[in-house]
Parts: C-alpha cells; structure tokens; sequence
C-alpha cells in the first residue's frame, strides 16, 4: 500500500473525526440505486469531494457520507456511504478501496457492503438479496489492464463469517415473521471489472464456474479490510437475471430493480444493526 493511499485514507478519517462524535458502530457502503438507512436521527452529511477529494461518476451513486443513529440518542451510531467509485470509472485500486480503508482506520467494527448484481443462478429472481458467502477474484491486474477474460481454473474464496451469518439468521426470522420477505439467497459473488454487462458466452462461462451472481465491486474492498479489526459481509441486490430468451436490461432497469427490493434490505440491515 504506497504512502499516498495511507495519506488518503488518514486525511479522509481526520475530516470524519472532526465533524462527527464517537466512533460509529457499523458503516454500509450502497451499491447502484440501492437505498437504506434513510432517515436517520441527528444525521450529518457529507459530500464525498469533501471527504476524500472526489466524487462517483455513476448515474445511482450520489456520493455523501451520512453519519446518523438508527432511531434515537440511545441507537447505534452508524455511516452510510451512498455510492463508491469503480475500476471502469478510470479509478486504481487505491480509489476503488479508499471509503473501505476509512472504515477500517476509523475503527468501526462492522462494514455491511451491498451491489446491484446480476443473476446467474437460474433459480434466482429479480429483486432477490444473495449473502456472500464466497466471491471469485477476476479483477487481477491482467484482467484489468487488457479486458480480457478470466482464467477458468481461479477458485472460489469464501467469505463467510459471523457477520454474514448473522444477517441469514435474521432473514430467515423476518421471512417467517411476514409473508413477503423473501428467504434470502446465499452463494459466490463474481468479480469482473466492467464497464460493459457480460455477453451470453461470458454469463455461460461464469456459471461453469458455479457462480451466483455478477457485478462490478465489493470484492476490493472486502480485500482491503482483511487483517483489519473491521469485520465485513455483503449482500447483492438481484437486478436482472441472465437467461437465454429474455433481453439483457440496462442500468435503469438495474437502478429500477435495487429500489424495488431496498425496503426488504432496509428491514434486514435495521434489524442487524439494532442487535
């Protein structure tokens, strides 16, 4: 990590510590058009320029960081950033990781991070919330140079851990306390670096590789925040599923698809986070 990730990153958290008491106790990171935690009590917001000197260029990402308690002055602390930024934006690796490299070096315990993701599993709908409980790796710096594809024989790395546990848990309570939660899904995240959406030959290689479900993120900064005393999980948000005699969506459906199923993330990552 060179000297001006870290500089970056110190700057970012200093601004934070200045404006905001305490150290909250979680930090969620909002994939395209997804919304949650809204509303928060006694919330301060903060425009990413002024955090960490640069703004997303993606339509869905509206890039602040707002710092607010759940309910009331006795409920949790927590940041939310609305938006990252991307490799396909331009941005290395120290940008992609820079809001997750904050968390860890602010100390919070917890990072819940979430994407629009696209289906693979045939099986999954629109709409769905899929845990991470493992990811393929594709961003590697040959990938990433050449737009190439990725080589077949690259494992799976699982993710899961007490965090992500813990959210399944509390899906399958709040699936059988109301009738219109869905169960949650489960399963491997796969990792490209875009910008485009995959083609069928793409979508069909990547479910030989028992992948669940594609996007363009997460995946940098679950890295970035291992051997740190920040514990993460992720959840995809199922925009579009990828099937043979359907046409491809494009990123209004993707925005469209992550508001439809944010009330049901909403009601997950509230229950989560108010223990």
């Amino acid at each position: 990590m060179s000297q001006t990730v870290v500089d970056r990153a110190e700057s970012a958290v200093a601004f934070l510590k200045e404006k905001v008491k305490g150290v909250p106790a979680a930090a969620v990171v909002l994939g395209s058009g997804v919304s949650v935690l809204e509303n928060l009590s006694d919330s301060q917001s903060f425009p990413f320029q002024e955090v960490f000197g640069i703004s997303p260029s993606v339509h869905g990402h509206s890039g602040t960081v707002t710092v607010g308690r759940l309910t009331g002055a006795d409920s949790p602390l927590v940041a939310v950033f609305r938006g990252r930024f991307h490799l396909y934006e331009g941005h290395d690796w120290s940008v992609v990781t820079l809001a997750a490299r904050v968390v860890a070096m602010w100390g919070i315990p917890k990072l819940l991070l979430t994407n629009a993701a696209g289906g693979l599993n045939r099986d999954y709908h629109v709409g769905d919330l899929m845990v991470l409980t493992g990811y393929r790796d594709h961003l590697n710096p040959e990938y990433v140079q050449t737009g190439g594809l990725p080589a077949v024989e690259k494992p799976t790395t699982p993710c899961a851990n007490a965090l992500s546990d813990e959210l399944l848990q509390i899906g399958e309570k709040l699936a059988a306390e109301d009738s219109s939660f869905r169960p949650l899904r489960q399963g491997t995240y796969c990792a490209l670096a875009g910008p485009s959406y995959e083609t069928m030959a793409e979508i069909e290689m990547l479910r030989r590789l028992k992948g669940d479900a594609v996007g363009m993120s997460t995946v940098p900064e679950m890295l970035a925040v291992q051997g740190s005393k920040t514990t993460a999980a992720a959840v995809s948000v199922v925009t579009n599923v990828w099937r043979e005699d359907e046409p491809m969506g494009g990123h209004e459906e993707v925005l469209e698809a992550s508001k439809q199923a944010s009330k049901r993330l909403d009601q997950l990552f509230r229950r989560a986070l108010n223990g």
